[in-house]
């Protein structure tokens, strides 16, 4: 029997935070099972779910989005904006358009658009036309869209509705019509309708963003650390952002990479990393720094790091992650470690109108700070005249931090002062206000 997907639900990568577009996917079906379908014989399809290991994704999607009986699409700028979205969306709407050529059926609801946030701007006519709006919905789902509801409360009537609207066209979609199907779909090959006018994406690329990975483990953890819930046996363990255990920040950032359509691969950070930035620009690639602000009291980290912030890479992001929660990482002690190793790099941090350098990134800043850093280093990455890169004259090297020994390497020499035309910083002084 061919698997028909009781519903297919789209969604922007970008949108999944928290879980919220599991709860409502959960929600939703639990619906259907209450008004009397059963989607059980035909599940339906979260790519999360539908996705195993060593699968071909693109392929898995198509055989989802050819053959499903209904198509959810949880619409935000991030959803306007993606081009597999777009592929997803386009493949369900020609098979409606499909099914109104054979049948004359002017009006299939089986494309069941949902305000997940709000969109501003002009869209095409072929996505405007499609209602979203039913009577009773609410003016708050109208105004701030559903996952404001559900954050602001989940049980309440408001979201309550607007779960049990959506129900009720899915099943009528499910349960009368049989759209056609289009085997053998490859969603790669969709020339799909977004990214929209006006909706922001990442620019044009080669392809491939290399993300190396700067972060202690459990066992032992690092100088000064007493929390080893935060990280695993390895460094690509790591979750800044516990509880959850899962995702770890190198699957979320790669779960960002390919929503914004390039591959990814993670490395952890030695002292090679110098090297490896020079063959990633050389291949034309743009890169990112994942950095736990407890890997500079790390030797190996921090003389990486150190030689990092003495060369012009301006293809490179770094991101620093900080949890709310997380006490031990809210002592300024640690951050003026880590602005002492990356003091050049330092003077940028968190400045409007460099978006490469971010530290002190909450959770909820995680995946667009990560966007726009991808956007930025691949526009200037297409920007540069050579891939040679460029080294800062010598200066003094980074001053130890209070506990350690002097770097190495011909370093030791003077190690303990000041860069030149920088004030010190003592432990009592605090950040910026931008970074409170």
């Amino acid at each position: 029997m061919v698997q028909e997907p009781y519903f297919f639900l789209s969604y922007a990568r970008k949108d999944d935070r928290d879980e919220f577009v599991k709860r409502f996917y959960d929600d939703l079906a639990k619906e259907l099972r209450r008004i009397g379908a059963d989607p059980s014989a035909q599940p339906p399809f979260r790519d999360v779910e539908g996705l195993g290991l060593g699968a071909n994704w693109a392929r898995v999607l198509g055989r989802a989005v050819g053959h499903c009986r209904a198509f959810v699409a949880l619409y935000s700028p991030s959803y306007l904006s993606s081009e597999y979205c777009g592929k997803e969306w386009t493949a369900f709407y020609e098979r409606l358009e499909r099914y109104r050529q054979e049948t004359d059926i002017p009006n299939v609801p089986a494309l069941v658009p949902v305000v997940w946030m709000p969109v501003e701007g002009e869209l095409p006519d072929e996505v405007a036309g499609l209602q979203y709006n039913e009577a009773g919905m609410g003016d708050e789902y109208l105004t701030h869209g559903l996952l404001h509801l559900l954050k602001s409360d989940p049980l309440g009537q408001a979201y309550r509705t607007v779960v049990e609207r959506v129900a009720a066209r899915v099943r009528l979609a499910a349960d009368r019509f049989r759209l056609p199907h289009t085997p053998g779909l490859d969603i790669s090959d969709v020339h799909g309708l977004f990214p929209v006018a006006g909706q922001r994406s990442a620019a044009p690329g080669t392809g491939h963003v290399q993300v190396f990975l700067a972060a202690g483990v459990a066992d032992p953890l690092p100088t000064g650390r007493n929390r080893p819930e935060y990280y695993g046996r390895s460094p690509r363990e790591w979750t800044p952002y516990h509880p959850p255990k899962n995702p770890t920040v190198a699957h979320r950032a790669q779960k960002v990479i390919v929503q914004e359509g390039y591959t990814s691969n993670i490395e952890v950070v030695d002292d090679g990393l110098s090297g490896r930035l020079d063959e990633t620009l050389q291949n034309n690639q743009t890169s990112i720094l994942l950095v736990d602000p407890w890997a500079v009291r790390t030797g190996t980290y921090r003389d990486a790091l150190a030689d990092y912030d003495a060369q012009n890479r301006p293809a490179t992001g770094v991101l620093v992650p900080c949890h709310a929660a997380d006490e031990e990482t809210g002592d300024e002690a640690i951050w003026q470690d880590l602005s002492r190793v990356l003091w050049r790099n330092w003077r940028r941090h968190n400045d409007p109108n460099d978006p490469l350098f971010r530290v002190k990134v909450a959770e909820d800043e995680f995946d667009g700070r990560l966007a726009v850093m991808l956007a930025v280093a691949q526009n200037r990455l297409m920007e540069m005249e050579s891939t040679t890169p460029f080294r800062l004259p010598e200066g003094p090297p980074p001053p130890p931090l209070p506990w350690s020994e002097p770097l190495g390497g011909g370093r030791g020499a003077g190690a303990a002062q000041e860069p030149p035309g920088r004030p010190p910083v003592t432990r009592d002084q605090g950040l910026d206000d931008d970074d409170q």
